[in-house]
């Protein structure tokens, strides 16, 4: 989706829980380096931003509703200490706060390594150029910029070719952090954020968690050094997805090729189809979805499954079609899903051209309850093709976390606030879904 330099708006809000212990092995105790960083080089952060710590904005803070998040990132980035390890994606970004940040961070002798897009790789950036010319930030480019703005190839794979007619992108949106130095005194260590927002100025309803656990720390470090070892080599795997286990929760990477014999559209090697498929139904199972881009027919078609078997199923999205500004015919799968049960779309206005107007949900996160057991899904990840079978993508499932109660709340409020959608009348849903023409 098209970004525009939005440049006023207010801080963002923020919905700050207090810490809960996570049954997780700390890394070993600072660094020789770090006792010796100077006390004025760092600026220490509240524990509150640290220990399970939700971020939401508000339709109040339109047009800059990245402010807060750029604030918060920089302010984890200016916590962190000489001799710390700080290891960030970056699909889009344009935010000056985080650049400045992570400069100071470098100098003061932070270990700084990036992995960013290639749509950005071009002698116009001057955001890439800035972070390319200090000498102690680590920059792996993953694909350089094409003539139409995309990206060459994503960090692991440059898998294209019908029906995947668009190249992978890099659109993961997290940091790790081996440890931030807090107010108080003391020190947070294996610290994770993850986020639907990218570092830019786009419009958008977007969340952020920033949490401390070793056990997720170590898979996303392990995830961020194979974006690294790949989008240095140039090697292509389009079947680099993992899933990792880190006590209750897991860590879904992309992209995942299909099995052999099925098409990539189909919902083999799915695991959001997997999880859906798999839930037994009944009244005290919900399953909240708030997701920007919903293409994937598989994905709907275990939706209309679920909600058929007894689950009570809910759903918000951003997007109706593909196409940048969402102007296009609407994606088959959505008006399907649309017709078979409530599908409340956020910004769902649309002015004399056919675009959308108003403010859409960029998020991507899913909450499933079974009785008194809970698991939030967040990340990078929307329900497209290109998602699933050619992007770096994210999904992070947090178990009988605490998280999933803010995450709550901001279901709730987009499903009171947003439109229903109604597809109009004679939209065909028996033709092919197209590849997504944009990823935001």
């Amino acid at each position: 989706m098209t970004r525009k330099p939005y440049l006023r708006g207010l801080a963002m809000a923020a919905a700050v829980l207090t810490a809960v212990s996570l049954p997780a092995t700390p890394v070993a105790a600072g660094t020789a380096a770090e006792a010796a960083a100077p006390a004025a080089a760092v600026v220490p952060i509240a524990v509150g931003e640290v220990h399970n710590y939700a971020w939401f904005n508000s339709k109040q803070e339109f047009p800059d509703m990245h402010k807060g998040i750029g604030a918060h990132v920089a302010r984890l980035i200016n916590a962190t200490p000489t001799g710390a390890t700080l290891s960030l994606t970056l699909y889009f970004f344009n935010r000056q706060e985080v650049l400045d940040a992570l400069k100071a961070a470098a100098a003061r002798g932070v270990r700084v390594r990036i992995a960013i897009n290639g749509s950005q790789v071009w002698a116009g950036d001057a955001f890439y150029q800035a972070l390319k010319a200090t000498p102690s930030i680590t920059v792996v480019e993953c694909g350089t910029r094409r003539p139409d703005k995309q990206s060459t190839r994503g960090c692991m794979t440059d898998r294209t070719g019908s029906p995947l007619n668009n190249p992978p992108l890099l659109h993961d949106k997290f940091m790790t952090i081996s440890s931030v130095r807090l107010a108080g005194g003391g020190t947070a260590r294996n610290v994770l954020y993850v986020s639907s927002a990218n570092l830019d100025y786009y419009a958008a309803y977007e969340d952020a968690i920033t949490i401390s656990h070793a056990g997720l720390y170590a898979d996303y470090l392990r995830y961020f050094n194979d974006l690294m070892a790949h989008g240095r080599s140039g090697a292509s795997d389009d079947n680099a997805g993992r899933t990792y286990a880190a006590d209750a929760h897991r860590l879904y990477t992309f992209p995942r090729r299909e099995a052999a014999g099925t098409t990539p559209r189909s919902g083999s090697n799915d695991p959001v189809v997997r999880i859906l498929k798999g839930l037994t139904c009944s009244s005290s199972t919900k399953v909240d979805l708030a997701n920007f881009r919903i293409q994937r027919r598989a994905v709907v078609n275990e939706l209309i499954a679920a909600r058929k078997r007894g689950c009570q199923v809910r759903i918000v999205t951003g997007a109706k079609s593909g196409a940048p500004h969402d102007k296009g015919t609407p994606m088959p799968a959505l008006v399907d899903l649309a017709r078979a049960m409530p599908v409340h779309l956020c910004g769902y206005t649309e002015n004399a051209n056919g675009e959308q107007q108003g403010i859409p949900m960029h998020e991507k996160f899913m909450i499933i309850r079974q009785g008194t057991q809970s698991t939030l899904y967040l990340g990078s990840h929307n329900l497209t093709y290109r998602a699933l079978r050619q992007n770096d993508e994210n999904i992070l499932a947090l178990r009988n976390h605490p998280l999933a109660t803010p995450f709550q709340q901001r279901f709730e409020s987009h499903h009171r606030t947003c439109w229903v959608y109604n597809p109009p009348a004679g939209v065909a849903t028996t033709s092919s879904d197209a590849d997504d023409e944009a990823t935001a």
